[in-house]
């Protein structure tokens, strides 16, 4: 079988000089709409035994435009586990002739965690290739070797939004001892994707997919996108074998194997804990103290998944230099929680605030469907409690849109299992506004307000409080940019941290808010709740659409009116409700000289199919011309 792989290979990794790279050989087909086109993905993987795993892999990718660099991606990660015996890489202009070439020497080399002594064997080679002209091509090929065959890469044949295929394949040849191989295939349906099945082998082509361009609101790529999970029925990682048969016995085999005994504590620092806890009896209070005490005594570095292993650095470790990766921090919280008798969960999870990545309960792997790791510690007839074991600022039992509503790997002594990390509701989403505003004869604006958040609005913004005072005050004038020359007179805060909600006070003026033109005054009466997100009109929408969270608005605004002046305008109250949400606004006389703005904002969580774009759109547009109607007053 192994002749058999090399025979195949060798036209494509061998013989690629006589291929050709000019801009004019692609299909225009595959030039519309795209950034970049790969010309060629070859990726062969090869497990010979239970203990060694080889990848040979070739990519070539013409990048059309600036946007297209990040397409690139030559560069290859390596450490005590895994060599790279053959890296190279050849740059051609957009006629195919050869501009540069790269051996192994010439890659960059460095370390994949600067200046953290944890992480010093994992390494990254990268070429650095600054390029002059458009388009231009990369040809780029590794060849590495590992003894662990846990993970095997997944397969996306289509890599992004406006990137194109030429051709991709993926080849897998692996010995009795793996088990074989369990696989999922997903949107593979109208891709005309082939498939090659031999004994102990596997081949999946695909052919002239073209690039689809982005559309506002459209759901993550890996939503649509064809994608091949695969995963040996038995592994070897880092001296331990397992299987990847089912998420429980998974769950078993990873705390045993790569959790248990990474807890142990210097005892000083178990003293210490004791201490600050002592007379606690409640878990959940202990384990605040515990959070707050992490959060004082730590900090997070960024580490790639991957990089470093998948075993957590000891809490020993941690405690001694004071950081650590997500793996790491967890697992000293987890360490300093079972110190004061709380059992808490490890818990793996895709995170990304932009995409709720869910970890597929029928997918049973080891891993690459995981990028990051919480705690959860569970409560007797209770949801548990999440932790997020990286922030130093975020409030205990808050997950954020980091790691929200989404299918998680819980992992425990006695149990693997999939749950779901707790969602934000619209209505939990929520800021409000109570604002009291003058307005001169001028036209000037002074105005004081208060702002509440909570949820994930919550998370949008209580980082503000510890800016630099200049940064706080472009953040509003961005924020309420449709009030001219805003000056912010005063600000305060309360980061709420129990209640995750966080207060904003503010004092503003501003000189000519209201607009002159004979005896009127023109303004906004809805000074500081305005919406004005409308999204991109289409002629023919493509792609559906999604809204990732819900939210809500509530305000409540008082208008004191100039005096030497009566109302001659008042906007009309507007009330919308449909599947996306609601909209209410409404104009109340309190009496002569005062004005009282009510409005609520409702925008539902959901996704929706291309043809009620329209009206999604058309709702949003019919909420920003409402948050902008003028009042209009008339000097006596």
């Amino acid at each position: 079988m192994r002749l058999l792989i090399g025979m195949i290979l060798v036209p494509l990794f061998l013989c690629s000089q006589s291929l050709d790279y000019s801009i004019s050989s692609i299909p225009e087909a595959l030039t519309k709409g795209a950034n970049a086109v790969v010309r060629i993905e070859h990726k062969l993987v090869d497990i010979p035994h239970i203990k060694e795993m080889n990848v040979t892999y070739k990519k070539v990718v013409t990048v059309l435009n600036k946007k297209g660099n990040s397409d690139v991606g030559a560069y290859a990660h390596y450490d005590g586990s895994e060599r790279i015996r053959k890296i190279s890489a050849v740059v051609y202009d957009k006629f195919g002739n050869k501009i540069k070439t790269y051996k192994k020497s010439d890659f960059t080399d460095v370390s994949a965690v600067s200046g953290f002594s944890l992480y010093e064997d994992s390494r990254v080679l990268y070429m650095e290739y600054t390029p002059i002209d458009y388009p231009y091509t990369v040809e780029y090929t590794y060849e590495s070797t590992s003894a662990n065959t846990a993970y095997l890469p997944f397969w996306y044949p289509i890599k992004d939004y406006e990137v194109s295929t030429e051709k991709s394949i993926y080849e897998i040849q692996f010995g009795n001892a793996t088990g074989g191989l369990i696989e999922k295939a997903l949107n593979f349906e109208g891709y005309g994707i082939k498939t090659d099945r031999k004994e102990n082998y596997l081949k999946f082509e695909a052919n002239a997919i073209g690039a689809v361009k982005y559309e506002q609101l459209a759901p993550n790529f890996r939503y649509w996108a064809p994608k091949l999970m695969l995963a040996p029925k038995q592994f070897y990682y880092e001296g331990y074998q397992g299987n990847n048969g089912d998420w429980e016995s998974l769950g078993k085999w990873m705390y045993k194997n790569l959790i248990q005994g990474r807890d142990e504590l210097p005892g000083t620092t178990v003293q210490k804990i004791k201490s600050l806890t002592r007379g606690v009896q409640d878990p959940i209070e202990k384990a605040k103290i515990v959070y707050d005490y992490v959060q004082k005594n730590t900090r997070y570095i960024s580490v790639q998944e991957g990089i470093g292993g998948l075993r957590p650095i000891s809490a020993l470790e941690v405690d001694k230099v004071k950081y650590g990766d997500c793996k790491g921090l967890t697992n000293y919280t987890k360490a300093l929680l079972k110190a004061v008798g709380v059992q808490a969960n490890y818990v793996r999870v895709f995170a990304k605030s932009e995409y709720q990545g869910d970890i597929d309960k029928d997918f049973p792997s080891f891993v690459g469907q995981s990028n990051h790791v919480i705690l959860n510690i569970p409560q007797e007839g209770k949801e548990p409690v999440w932790l997020e074991c990286t922030s130093q600022t975020m409030p205990f039992g808050f997950l954020g849109d980091f790691t929200d509503d989404r299918y998680v790997f819980e992992i425990s002594p006695n149990n693997g299992k999939i749950v779901k990390t707790p969602s934000y509701s619209n209505e939990q989403n929520k800021t409000s506004i109570e604002a009291k505003c003058g307005i001169s004869p001028s036209g000037g604006l002074t105005g004081e307000l208060t702002r509440i958040s909570m949820g994930i609005d919550y998370d949008n913004i209580y980082w503000i409080k510890d800016e630099k005072t200049k940064d706080q005050e472009d953040y509003y004038k961005k924020e309420w940019g449709s009030i001219n020359g805003l000056a912010i007179v005063a600000m305060s805060f309360d980061n709420d941290r129990d209640k995750i909600q966080f207060s904003e006070s503010l004092k503003v003026m501003a000189e000519n808010y209201a607009s002159h033109n004979g005896d009127r005054l023109f303004m906004m009466p809805n000074v500081f709740a305005q919406n004005t997100f409308v999204p991109k009109r289409y002629r023919n929408r493509r792609l559906p659409f999604e809204v990732i969270r819900g939210f809500q608005e509530e305000s409540a605004m008082e208008l004191t009116l100039p005096k030497g002046y009566t109302i001659e305008g008042m906007p009309n109250a507007v009330s919308i409700q449909n599947k996306f949400g609601s909209y209410d606004i409404s104009y109340k006389l309190k009496d002569t000289g005062h004005i009282v703005v009510t409005r609520a904002l409702l925008i539902k969580k959901g996704r929706y199919p291309k043809e009620e774009y329209a009206a999604y759109r058309q709702f949003r547009q019919k909420v920003t011309k409402s948050d902008q109607s003028k009042l209009v007053l008339l000097q006596k």
